[in-house]
């Protein structure tokens, strides 16, 4: 019987000698990786720009440099080769080239997906109404010294086009004009709430002295220059005020890009605290 067991052991292990590892199997997907792992890229049809023997070629390279599918999006923007005839979107020539890529792309094995329209949105197009389009909500505020019942007319919020509330970057003079009313809400503010502006406290740059006026306006559309210091030293912004004063929120923006920096706070002017550096961390 030991014999036996011995004979088993051995023949088991020269079994196993030849299997393969987990270490193995991860070495070949990185040397020869599946369709699955392989990167997918956007393929743009810029402003009609679109042959067909254009698009095979472009399809045969995304496959000989390992690139595993694309999503096709048609945009009116951007520069490079130009070619005539253009093949505009939606045209009989236009379905003609997005078949001919479908065709390529099943004969190359490349995964195709494209987007649902024309355009950077995606979901865009004259058949989408206003009512049905994406929107922004915007408010008008109303301070109202009680106890008293208010019967008066309260002011439009903003209705031009733009990103958020009243900024109008990107908006069009011509564009059709869509507001609707959402709610009233009304609600108790802090005895001790003051707005800042009220106060005229005094601003101060790295830049020098400023018109601080379009800091405080509630508005978007209004801005102020502060010029980085030549030496490399970190810009920056104070408000001074002669008694101590509580700020609750802040609006911070920096044309769009993240916000990089610090804000401080000070009881004397001299010894400053660090309230939040920027960008927050996540999570």
């Amino acid at each position: 019987m030991k014999r036996s067991i011995a004979a088993l052991a051995l023949a088991t292990l020269a079994v196993s000698a030849g299997a393969q590892t987990p270490s193995d199997s991860l070495l070949k997907g990185f040397k020869s990786p599946p369709d699955s792992a392989r990167p997918r890229t956007w393929w743009h049809w810029t402003n009609g720009n679109v042959t067909e023997t254009g698009i095979t070629k472009d399809l045969e390279w995304m496959k000989r440099v390992g690139i595993g599918g694309f999503q096709l999006a048609d945009v009116s923007a951007g520069g490079g080769q130009e070619v005539e005839p253009k093949i505009h979107f939606g045209t009989e020539e236009w379905y003609h080239a997005v078949r001919h890529s479908a065709e390529e792309a099943r004969r190359l094995n490349l995964e195709m997906s494209i987007f649902s329209c024309a355009g950077w949105s995606e979901a865009g197009g004259p058949w989408v109404t206003q009512p049905m389009a994406m929107k922004k909500l915007v408010w008008s505020e109303t301070t109202i010294a009680g106890p008293k019942k208010f019967d008066g007319q309260l002011p439009s919020p903003p209705s031009n086009e733009g990103p958020v509330r009243d900024s109008n970057a990107g908006a069009k003079p011509d564009a059709p004009h869509f507001y609707r009313d959402s709610a009233v809400i009304a609600y108790r503010t802090p005895q001790d709430a003051t707005p800042m502006a009220s106060l005229h406290p005094h601003a101060t740059t790295s830049d020098g002295p400023i018109d601080d006026a379009p800091l405080v306006d509630d508005s978007l559309n209004t801005s102020i220059t502060i010029n980085a210091p030549k030496d490399g030293a970190p810009a920056w912004l104070q408000y001074e005020f002669d008694q101590p004063y509580t700020a609750r929120a802040l609006s911070f923006g920096a044309h769009g890009r993240i916000p990089v920096g610090k804000i401080l706070a000070s009881d004397d002017g001299h010894t400053f605290r660090t309230v939040v550096t920027m960008p927050v961390p996540q999570g």
